[in-house]
């Protein structure tokens, strides 16, 4: 299917599925990484909670290259910050949420536990808005906007949050507060997370296009994430093991894509000088 100048092939992977499946990984990893810190195994943290968190930006990606079949053009890299935009606003929200229900209606403190359910759906409030905006007043004329906005916006926040909640070493406001938030780490997850859902199909684009290839690349790009979360955190382990896998699958990408092409031509050496 290719609508507009998206350029495209047919999609391999049900949408629902990618979702269903990313979302549901990265809320499983900010437990673990919650209840791993709680009982001793911090080191579990970015281990687990940041390789799941990885699941999320790939659903994210598999989102944008959807939309971004109906010809955004250079709209590809701009609905990938919005995404990780109202992923960073929902987050935030959801964190503080639980906070003021404790203290202004005597709610038990066992709801901070629901933070990441409340950040979900956050997410996907607020990504039902903002969709509704880029339709009427903003005017995009893109049959599927809305939904997708709404997928973006929960792919954005689980992306954030997930990678966040694996360097934090947990997500109740006081461990997420200081140490995803005041270190500055959520700026990184803006970023990197952003990158990882953006590129993918930006970099695949075009009439040879391959769901299949466009999604390997997708992992590359998560993996590469947690790999820059795993650094900043200095968790040697969690380093050593990203790095590996991403190299494994960058190389499985490099070469699907050279098996694809019907030919290989490489650059030259810029000249010099003017001749």
């Amino acid at each position: 299917m290719s609508h507009g100048g998206g350029g495209h092939a047919a999609e391999r992977y049900p949408e629902g599925q990618v979702l269903l499946a990313g979302s549901v990984l990265a809320i499983i990893g900010m437990y673990i990484a919650q209840f791993a810190t709680q009982f001793g195994y911090g080191q579990l943290s970015m281990l687990v909670g940041g390789l799941l968190a990885v699941a999320a930006t790939v659903a994210g990606a598999n989102t944008t290259r959807k939309v971004a079949a109906y010809g955004l053009g250079t709209g590809v890299p701009s609905i990938g910050m919005a995404s990780l935009g109202m992923g960073t606003i929902a987050t935030l929200a959801g964190v503080s949420i639980p906070a003021v229900l404790i203290s202004q209606f005597a709610m038990p403190n066992e709801i901070t536990y629901s933070i990441p359910i409340m950040i979900s759906i956050v997410a996907l409030i607020l990504g039902v808005v903002v969709g509704k905006l880029t339709v009427n007043p903003i005017g995009m004329k893109v049959p599927i906007m809305v939904q997708s906005m709404t997928y973006l916006s929960l792919m954005g926040a689980l992306s954030v949050s997930g990678f966040c909640v694996a360097f934090a070493g947990g997500f109740t406001p006081d461990v997420f507060i200081p140490g995803a938030v005041k270190t500055g780490i959520i700026g990184l997850a803006f970023i990197a997370a952003g990158m990882a859902i953006l590129h993918p199909f930006n970099a695949c684009l075009g009439p040879n296009e391959d769901h299949g290839r466009t999604l390997k690349l997708a992992l590359a790009c998560g993996l590469i994430t947690w790999f820059m979360f795993s650094v900043a955190k200095l968790d040697v382990i969690s380093s050593i093991v990203s790095l590996i896998l991403w190299a494994l699958v960058y190389v499985s990408f490099v070469k699907q894509s050279l098996n694809d092409a019907c030919d290989v031509l490489y650059t030259p050496e810029l000249p010099k000088k003017e001749d």
